[in-house]
């Protein structure tokens, strides 16, 4: 297990304020993380070696650990790494997983042509301030052929502008999107967030050096999981409309998070 040291930073405060409470309060988007281990299932084989980057409590670590895979966790939070170490230690897969304090602004540390695949769930990449450069240390990191999976928030969310509507905030409903950074609250430390739509991140910050393979949207039928008044089995059917619509325009750029599936290009695949 590495340590790296970084300066304090308004994300590092905010991570390390919220950690003991972090599994509480994903729990109500499980389906959503369901639904990306579905997509590692399919990915990642046993013996592969996959970098986690913003691991969080290393909920998503421990699953491809269970899978026979190799895992490197890294975030910018000690007291989430903390926590994520003390999970690893629980599931007794200390021989599978290695964690790091690490910023993901500072993969270059990490050794090239390492990994068979990247992973980044719940919008950490939505706090970068260089995503151009993360493509090209992630690049940098994979191994040919291999894949990087980016799991972020939405530009633009059909619940939250419906959610606008039914309060009757109509300025906020129609300038939703306009402003590419927002800034949210996070143990009660205001952190700045990039919004970005999908399409346009890749062509912008991916292209170059990732083939795009999957593009879908999460969250954009079914509803957020504090909307109580929508039963549980109508959120489920709606899942299941928004798995079969998720990939196609309008919805794709309407849900609350979206996923790329991407891999890595040959020298000669690059774009001229």
């Amino acid at each position: 297990m590495i340590d790296l040291d970084s300066p304090a930073t308004p994300v590092q405060a905010a991570y390390d304020r919220i950690a003991g409470d972090y599994d509480r309060q994903v729990t109500g988007d499980t389906w959503m993380r369901e639904r990306l281990w579905q997509r590692y299932t399919a990915l990642f084989q046993p013996g592969d070696h996959v970098l986690d980057v913003a691991c969080g409590t290393g909920i998503d670590a421990v699953f491809l650990a269970q899978l026979g895979i190799s895992v490197t966790a890294i975030d910018i939070s000690p007291e989430m790494i903390k926590h994520c170490r003390e999970r690893v230690d629980t599931a007794k897969l200390k021989d599978r997983i290695e964690t790091m304090v690490l910023d993901h602004a500072e993969l270059g540390r990490l050794l090239p042509a390492r990994f068979d695949g990247i992973v980044s769930a719940f919008a950490g990449l939505n706090t970068s301030s260089d995503l151009a450069r993360f493509s090209r240390d992630a690049a940098h990191l994979l191994r040919p052929n291999g894949r990087l999976i980016v799991h972020m928030l939405n530009r633009v969310s059909l619940w939250e502008w419906l959610s606008l509507l039914a309060h009757g905030r109509w300025n906020e409903a129609r300038s939703l999107g306009r402003d590419a950074q927002r800034t949210f609250e996070i143990g009660e430390v205001p952190v700045v967030h990039t919004l970005y739509s999908p399409l346009p991140i890749y062509q912008q910050y991916f292209a170059t050096d990732f083939k795009l393979e999957l593009v879908y949207a999460l969250g954009v039928l079914r509803p957020p999981h504090d909307l109580r008044w929508i039963p549980e089995p109508v959120a489920r059917s709606l899942g299941r409309l928004e798995n079969r619509l998720g990939t196609h325009r309008p919805w794709l750029n309407r849900g609350r998070f979206f996923v790329l599936e991407l891999v890595k290009r040959t020298t000669n695949e690059r774009p001229i």
